[in-house]
């Protein structure tokens, strides 16, 4: 019998290749969602249904930090570069390091800020970052896939990102 165990602290993200995030809320810190579904699918009156390819690799990433975290000055900074110099682009990497699951794109920028709000109560900013041609591996908490797993997790959801060359 297998026994999956997911720990949060375990889960680490890492921006700009040196980076590497914390101060996240309590709950849901980071999600990773795919801007385009792959496929649009149509269906004629003859019943014959048809799929269309969508060539979209993006996805969006949100990152809910608490606002005393000092991840947000170097968000911050990130935004602050590309809205000066329009060179604000980085690397992203999201992994579990007590399961499976990990994400990875060469090209990332900040695309919203967080709202700037100050109240009697420590409070939150929230990040989205859009990254482009990004390789997602959806996997499991039973056991941690070390060095080579994550490498060939992250060659495996690149293959639609390469696809189009051949």
């Amino acid at each position: 019998m297998a026994l999956a165990t997911y720990v949060p602290e375990e889960v680490t993200c890492v921006v700009a290749g040196l980076l590497t995030l914390d101060g996240y809320v309590d709950g849901t810190f980071v999600t990773v969602d795919k801007d385009v579904a792959p496929y649009t699918t149509i269906r004629t009156p003859d019943g014959t249904v048809a799929r269309i390819q969508n060539g979209d690799s993006t996805y969006s990433i949100t990152f809910t930090l608490y606002s005393g975290s000092t991840s947000n000055d170097a968000l911050t900074k990130l935004w602050q570069l590309d809205e000066l110099t329009n060179m604000g682009k980085f690397p992203v990497f999201i992994k579990d390091n007590s399961g499976s699951d990990l994400f990875f794109s060469a090209t990332a920028w900040i695309a919203e800020v967080p709202t700037l709000g100050k109240g009697n109560e420590y409070g939150e900013r929230v990040w989205v970052i859009q990254a482009a041609s990004g390789s997602v591996n959806f996997g499991n908490n039973e056991s941690a896939s070390g060095i080579v797993g994550d490498i060939i997790n992250i060659a495996a959801g690149a293959l639609p990102s390469i696809g189009g060359l051949f």
